[in-house]
């Protein structure tokens, strides 16, 4: 092919910078098929943007009108947070802001499980890669949902494993070298069976449709991350 454009600075290569999980964490993510985020061309050479940055930007400038809605923005990714804030009202939030204050100085401290916003304050929220971290993802889902309005829509990518049938999990976890080895990340909580996340969005009461990677084909040249689907979630008017 002619190479990759980045959809964030609009900078031109012939090929984009490779990320592979460390020895610690490669064999859970090789041994499960996990697409989380690694391959050949994760980082932009010029803005350091990330495949799964790019993916949630291409969607969000291609199929959605953002232009003054509500967002709220969970453990805002850098990229994304820029391309959103412009356009709309954004409330950033994490449960450890001060991870994000370089990002926004305004992000708020939350706990997913339970905000402490008002039910249908938000069009949209966006949690890329924030699930797979939370020990009660349900309530968290639940949550999402609450805060949504009718009709509004959630962003929610996570690592997943195509081949698994169920999901691998251990809520209680708190042992970093453990949670390397099972899930192929420290601070994760689980491996979502693609199936089984879209069986439980759809369980606290969302509308989900998979987009699988071969109908993104016109994101390809943004160097999305391969075999990433994308997830339509909204919730029911």
């Amino acid at each position: 092919g002619s190479g990759f454009t980045c959809n964030v600075c609009q900078a031109k290569y012939s090929r984009f910078v490779p990320d592979q999980p460390s020895d610690v964490n490669r064999e859970a993510l090789e041994k499960n098929n996990v697409i989380a985020g690694y391959g050949e061309g994760v980082y932009c050479p010029n803005c350091l943007s990330t495949a799964r940055e790019r993916l949630v930007i291409a969607i969000l400038a291609d199929q959605h009108s953002i232009k003054g809605k509500k967002i709220l923005h969970l453990s805002p990714e850098k990229n994304v947070y820029q391309f959103i804030s412009g356009k709309a009202i954004v409330t950033t939030a994490d449960l450890l802001p001060g991870f994000y204050k370089t990002i926004d100085g305004m992000v708020q401290k939350q706990d997913a499980t339970k905000f402490s916003y008002a039910s249908e304050s938000f069009d949209y929220v966006i949690g890329n890669h924030i699930l797979e971290h939370i020990p009660n993802d349900l309530q968290a889902m639940k949550e999402i949902f609450r805060v949504l309005v009718p009709g509004g829509q959630a962003i929610l990518q996570v690592p997943f494993s195509k081949n698994n049938m169920q999901t691998i999990e251990e809520p209680g976890i708190h042992d970093p070298a453990r949670q390397s080895a099972l899930f192929g990340q420290k601070d994760h909580v689980r491996i979502y069976a693609l199936a089984d996340y879209v069986r439980r969005l759809k369980e606290v009461g969302f509308d989900v449709t998979v987009i699988p990677y071969e109908d993104l084909q016109v994101y390809y040249s943004y160097a999305i991350q391969e075999h990433e689907c994308f997830f339509n979630i909204r919730k029911p008017d």
